[in-house]
């Protein structure tokens, strides 16, 4: 598993079986008075929702980088 931030990647190699699964999970998520997994901060401006989404995204992108990587090693094995 890779942990980036609020996310983290979560990555089963093939097996005879099974492909590659990856997965994007959310660890130690807790959720608040109404059931809800938030992913931000409350943000009070435009600025600070648009930063949280930002930051998200690039967390999003590393994940994505590592499962590319992930499953080119599974196609290289294959």
């Amino acid at each position: 598993m890779r942990t980036v931030g609020a996310f983290t990647l979560h990555i089963e190699p093939a097996t005879g079986a099974m492909p590659p699964r990856v997965a994007i999970v959310i660890p130690g998520a807790s959720l608040d008075e109404r059931g809800t997994v938030r992913l931000t901060p409350d943000c009070m401006t435009l600025d600070e929702i648009e930063g949280a989404i930002n930051a998200l995204q690039d967390e999003l992108d590393l994940l994505r980088a590592d499962a590319r990587r992930a499953f080119d090693l599974t196609a290289g094995h294959a």
